[in-house]
């Protein structure tokens, strides 16, 4: 079972990903009516909440967030005895801060940013080692990976699927505030989503995430 937890949650905002200007030019209300900005920016954050890494639909990370991803041991090799890699899940990777063992069976020590190598452009990003990973005692939280994940720019994709997304709760708004997610959605915006949503949800279902 994958555990993860966030060690410094976004600092950036919805409005970084699609702002309230743009998502009034895809709902085409004039630049001068200002009625609805407010309501607009509260739609945005709660669509990119819907979809934004932990408990996200899309299993990214849409802003800017920092995690630490704990095992009970480093992984194991596959069936040629080449050692699995870790993998990161919340992509894209921005940055790997540190491998540490805390398996209590020596001081807690940081792995070598020498003896690995990050893979960062998969789709799942990886870290292999360079020979083996380091022996430890399987503990729970015996390792941990701390790393930074985001979009230094995001797609036209997730920007659509963002505008498409928050178009419909405004469009539906009284209807949303009654039946939260059981909302029915159009059936033209039904389709695209499905279409944007098989282009950008990752599986989570990674054979544990080699930690087995």
């Amino acid at each position: 079972m994958l555990d993860i937890e966030i060690v410094t949650p976004p600092t950036d905002e919805a409005t970084d990903i699609v702002s309230v200007a743009e998502l009034k030019r895809h709902l085409r209300i004039s630049s001068t009516i200002a009625a609805h900005d407010t309501l607009l920016g509260e739609i945005l954050e709660d669509v990119v909440d819907k979809l934004h890494g932990i408990g996200g639909e899309l299993n990214r990370t849409l802003l800017t967030t920092t995690y630490k991803r704990y095992m009970t041991k480093f992984p194991g090799n596959d069936e040629c005895g080449k050692p699995l890699p870790i993998l990161l899940p919340y992509p894209p990777l921005i940055s790997l801060g540190a491998i540490m063992i805390e398996d209590g069976s020596s001081p807690d020590n940081v792995v070598d940013s020498a003896d690995y190598v990050v893979k960062s452009g998969m789709l799942v990003p990886e870290v292999h080692p360079v020979s083996a990973w380091p022996s430890v005692t399987a503990a729970p939280r015996a390792v941990s990976v701390t790393y930074t994940a985001g979009y230094a720019e995001h797609n036209g994709k997730v920007k659509r699927m963002v505008k498409f997304l928050a178009g419909h709760y405004f469009e539906n708004t009284e209807a949303t505030i009654l039946e939260q997610n059981k909302t029915l959605i159009s059936r033209n915006v039904l389709f695209a989503m499905d279409d944007l949503r098989a282009a950008l949800k990752i599986s989570n279902s990674y054979d544990s995430f080699n930690e087995d």
